[in-house]
């Protein structure tokens, strides 16, 4: 694996000084996705970002790309920067498809490449012609995946941050999806990528050299990715049991039980209140035996046995 040891030449691409980020779920529930965060990504790293809480890790690369302002803190970017693949909220329901691409191709697309980048975008989208016209919002789930996907790899950007795809595998043999990673490794050849790692770990592991582990809002690892894996999995499985045990405490207590564990055919109570994307399409590729030091700082921490 490359160093990990930052650039002695170069300045950085992006720099997140002193950052800090809340995150809003339902009506009344806020957590910080990040607080009080440092961080530079320089020119041709490849970082993955892993969370406890998927909304962290999502938080910090909308952020990073500008999509999502910082509640604190500043963010210089050195380059172009784009929107999370996966993901373009600026669609227009009520506009057709070919309407909304032609829209991003003309804000994105080089002088004179206009025609070309929409042409890419059909090819990679596979849309029926007969749906391409219709609105946007009317499209099967699957054909609107298709061609965000489709738009986020016909425009080069000096940083690629990624979201969670869907629609594709890049691991698949399938011609299309063969394309489809063909233009995206063109796409990141020579530049700086950003990852979301929650719910596609295989992805960020194949395609990252560095690791960022969040918990509770703070860098507990920077690193290894697959020991930065190891580390959020193996505190999802402590944060979920300990919400297992405060609902046999309720459940005891409203039934009169004396004993808590008594209510442990009750544990999958639990389980839908689990943590997010850890067991998607792979599993890490080497042990980490790493100990989680929660809390932390944003400085990032080292697990004892790697240096």
């Amino acid at each position: 694996m490359p160093s990990l040891s930052p650039p002695q030449d170069l300045e950085p691409i992006l720099d997140l000084r002193d950052a800090s980020k809340v995150v809003v779920e339902g009506v009344n529930r806020t957590f910080p996705a990040f607080r009080n965060l440092s961080l530079k990504v320089y020119p041709g790293e490849r970082l993955a970002v892993f969370g406890v809480n998927g909304a962290e890790a999502r938080s910090l690369v909308a952020c990073l790309s500008g999509v999502e302002p910082l509640d604190s803190g500043s963010l210089d970017q050195g380059g172009s920067v784009s929107w999370p693949m996966g993901t373009n909220d600026a669609f227009s329901g009520k506009l057709s498809g070919y309407v909304n691409a032609r829209f991003a191709a003309e804000v994105y697309s080089q002088p004179g490449e206009i025609e070309a980048d929409l042409q890419l975008i059909q090819e990679l989208a596979d849309i029926p012609e007969t749906v391409y016209h219709k609105p946007f919002g009317d499209w099967p789930a699957a054909l609107k995946d298709s061609l965000r996907l489709a738009v986020s790899l016909a425009f080069a950007f000096d940083v690629v941050t990624v979201a969670r795809l869907a629609g594709w595998d890049h691991r698949a043999i399938h011609p299309r999806a063969v394309r489809i990673r063909e233009c995206f490794e063109q796409r990141i050849d020579g530049r700086t990528l950003v990852v979301c790692a929650n719910g596609q770990n295989g992805f960020a592991l194949d395609y990252c050299e560095r690791g960022l582990a969040l918990v509770d809002g703070l860098v507990v690892y920077e690193g290894d990715p697959e020991i930065c894996l190891e580390l959020v999995k193996e505190e999802a499985k402590r944060q979920k049991q300990q919400r297992r045990q405060r609902i046999n405490r309720r459940i005891s207590s409203l039934v009169g039980v004396d004993d808590p564990d008594a209510a442990d055919g009750d544990d999958e109570l639990g389980d839908d209140l689990g943590d997010e994307g850890f067991a998607d399409d792979s599993t890490s590729r080497s042990g980490g035996n790493g100990v989680l030091i929660v809390g932390a700082g944003s400085s990032g921490s080292q697990v004892p046995g790697h240096a």
